[in-house]
């Protein structure tokens, strides 16, 4: 009884952490996530020249479809318009708009 109740166990262990692991696979490591937040954040401020205030939310985010971590960035006169950033080749650009006719179209972006 005892051999069976630690083999329960051990299994048990295993399926959780093959949970979180493909749970991380999926969705990205919240490190990452953040991180990629806050530099988007920085470089719509500091090379942009957005301010905080007109920020209503950088999210990070992991594509699965590409492998790479983005953000999406929505703005507070576009509450409804999502803009998505990608680090390519060691500069920010514009990837992604959920409206090609958005107040925040940039020369970065290329459809």
């Amino acid at each position: 009884m005892n051999r069976k109740r630690g083999l329960f166990i051990v299994l048990t262990i295993l399926l959780a952490v093959i949970l979180v692991g493909s749970c991380f696979l999926l969705t990205g490591l919240p490190q990452k996530k953040s991180g990629i937040a806050n530099e988007v954040r920085e470089y719509l401020i500091n090379e942009r020249s957005y301010s905080v205030d007109e920020f209503q939310k950088v999210q990070g985010v992991y594509s699965f479809k590409s492998d790479d971590y983005q953000a999406t960035v929505r703005f507070k006169d576009e509450p409804n318009v999502n803009y998505t950033y990608e680090k390519i080749e060691g500069t920010y650009k514009l990837v992604e708009t959920s409206n090609i006719h958005g107040n925040h179209i940039d020369e970065t972006y290329n459809q």
